[in-house]
C-alpha cells in the first residue's frame, strides 16, 4: 500500500537525499544536507512524500509552493520532484504528482499549477501538464508547464512564475 502525506521533520533527511544525485553538485553528503536544511527556498514550501506503508520507505517527494494569485485564481507551483535512482521507472513520481494535484484541488481549491520541467517534458504531458506558449517561456533549458482541470492558459491573465 502506498500513501501520500505532507513530510514531517523526521522525513527531511531522506527527502533531501532523494535529489542528491541531481542537485548535489559534488558536495559531500553532510554539506549537501546542510545546504538543504538552511535553504529558505525549501522552508517556504510544503513537502509531500509518497510512502510505502509496509516498510515506511519514502518512494518519491516533491515540494509545493503557493504562488502569487491572479484574478481570484489559487495558483501553486510544484518543484524538486525526486525519486531515488534505484526506484525510478516504477511510476512513483507519477502517483505522487497525481495525488498531490487531487489534494490541492480538493482541499485548497487550487485551479492552476505550474512546474518547470528539467527532464523531457513528455513525462509531464502524460500527467496532463501543457507547456505555456513559447513567447512566455523565461528559460532556455527549462520548460514552464501548467496543469488545470478547468482552465486553458490562453483564456486567463497570469504571471509566469520564476523558477522555483
Amino acid at each position: 500500500m502506498k500513501t501520500i502525506r505532507a513530510a514531517g521533520n523526521e522525513d527531511m533527511e531522506s527527502v533531501f537525499m532523494m535529489g542528491y544525485d541531481a542537485w548535489g553538485d559534488k558536495l559531500a553528503v553532510q554539506d549537501y544536507l546542510n545546504v538543504c536544511n538552511e535553504s529558505s527556498k525549501y522552508k517556504n514550501g510544503v513537502w509531500y512524500v509518497l510512502v510505502d506503508t509496509e516498510t515506511n520507505k519514502l518512494l518519491s517527494s516533491l515540494i509545493v509552493y503557493t504562488l502569487k494569485p491572479s484574478k481570484g485564481l489559487v495558483i501553486k507551483g510544484i518543484g524538486s520532484i525526486s525519486t531515488p535512482p534505484e526506484l525510478r521507472g516504477k511510476g512513483y513520481a507519477s502517483i505522487l504528482i497525481k495525488e498531490t494535484i487531487k489534494e490541492l484541488e480538493e482541499k485548497e481549491h487550487c485551479n492552476l499549477i505550474f512546474l518547470y520541467s528539467d527532464i523531457d517534458h513528455i513525462f509531464y504531458n502524460k500527467l496532463n501538464f501543457k507547456a505555456i506558449p513559447t513567447s512566455k517561456q523565461k528559460y532556455k533549458n527549462s520548460v514552464c508547464m501548467y496543469y488545470s482541470s478547468t482552465l486553458e492558459i490562453e483564456t486567463i491573465s497570469y504571471e509566469v512564475p520564476a523558477y522555483f
